[in-house]
């Protein structure tokens, strides 16, 4: 490990010079390219893994052992990890050292989506999505009552009903991205770089039991708006969003329950409308995409799926594909066998727990030595990651 950032840190002191000035997109990517390049085998297996850690205040000595051999791209932080917001900062920025000692700044993960499923409290803390929808349903209401007709009363033309309607619409939007630049500013502050959120699934009678709160309602056009705004609020934070979950989820739980989608060219296409409309305008850094079975493309999880991959690639997406937990019963095999196939997939990244981040590390180095993967594959994921790191600010 000392030689290879030995290495690496010469490779950065004598390309700093070049790339060190305010560079476009294009100069990121070459330079993320670059940065590959001069990675082994085992830092870019390392930088595919976003993984979960143990620990609360202090990074304990086993956790210390495993970062220093495996120093992953990302760490994945939940409830267990955290305490109060000074005590969570120090540890991060522990948990940084740890990595930084023999690789790149990592991510530091969490799903603060709001409501029912965020990790972070004060003031990081969010509504649910689903409230959003409601709020602008009542709103909506009121405005048709208070412009109806009754007694004394001229209904108002359809024009100025439809711009009132906007104007109701336009600040229930600016709710979400103000609400999430508020909760951004402070993720960053305590060092979270990556919120694997927002959902962007329209909520249907076939998610509905599984999502609830968790999306932004029945309408794909406030969804996909509302779902836009939050990337863009978290953006002016300086933390990344990953929009989740392409292409969507079923009534069955995937922690527990094999997922499936039967759905018509129609339904696929309005479940997807939200995912294309965030990439064309946000840019996001990152798709998280579910285990979910699309029997029109295949009969493989959308994880696992090249298939669901070249769809999402084809709406213009060239950010970091994160597969959902392969730990899940959805997923529908063993950890390792998941990651390989998800990094032929097109997948660039892949969450592992603790107790399998040794595994899954060794599992992707001899992937390659046997040719089961292409080393060409990997790097072209740990340079999407790279780029992530350098837009956001992590890699200067």
């Amino acid at each position: 490990m000392g030689r290879r950032l030995f290495l690496w840190v010469l490779f950065f002191l004598c390309t700093w010079g070049a790339l060190a000035a305010p560079g476009t997109e294009a100069a990121f990517r070459r330079r993320a390219l670059d940065l590959a390049d001069a990675m082994d085998r085992s830092l870019l297996a390392a930088q595919v893994i976003l993984t979960a850690v143990e620990g609360r205040t202090r990074v304990p000595e086993r956790t210390r052992a495993l970062l220093a051999e495996v120093p992953a791209g990302g760490i994945m932080l939940f409830g267990y990890n955290l305490e109060d917001p000074e005590k969570s900062r120090v540890f991060i920025a522990e948990l940084s050292r740890c990595i930084e000692a023999n690789s790149f700044p990592p991510f530091f993960a969490s799903d603060q989506e709001g409501g029912s499923v965020q990790r972070f409290r004060g003031r990081a803390a969010l509504p649910p999505p689903l409230s959003y929808w409601e709020d602008f349903q009542q709103e909506a209401a009121r405005l048709n009552m208070d412009q109806g007709t009754g007694a004394g009363r001229t209904r108002t033309r359809p024009r100025e009903e439809k711009e009132a309607l906007d104007l109701v619409r336009e600040r229930a939007l600016l709710l979400v991205e103000t609400g999430a630049e508020t909760a951004g500013r402070e993720l960053r502050r305590l060092g979270v770089t990556l919120n694997l959120a927002p959902v962007a699934e329209v909520l249907t009678g076939k998610n509905g039991p599984f999502l609830k709160d968790r999306s932004y309602g029945p309408d794909s056009s406030f969804t996909a708006g509302a779902a836009a705004a939050f990337v863009r609020g978290m953006e002016r934070a300086g933390v990344a969003a990953a929009v989740k979950h392409f292409p969507g989820n079923s009534s069955a739980d995937p922690h527990r329950h094999r997922a499936v989608l039967d759905l018509s060219p129609e339904e696929l296409d309005r479940l997807i409308e939200p995912f294309r409309y965030i990439i064309a305008r946000e840019n996001p850094a990152a798709v998280m995409v579910s285990h979910v079975i699309i029997p029109a493309w295949d009969s493989k999880p959308s994880s696992l799926s090249e298939e669901a991959i070249r769809r999402l690639r084809a709406l213009g997406f060239q950010g970091i594909v994160l597969a959902d937990d392969f730990a899940m019963a959805a997923a529908g095999a063993p950890v390792e066998k998941c990651a390989v196939d998800a990094l032929n997939a097109g997948v660039d990244m892949i969450m592992a727990w603790p107790a399998d981040l040794r595994k899954l590390h060794r599992t992707i180095l001899t992937a390659l030595d046997r040719g089961e993967l292409s080393e060409g594959r990997l790097r072209e994921a740990a340079g999407r990651i790279l780029y992530q790191k350098l837009r956001y600010g992590l890699i200067r």
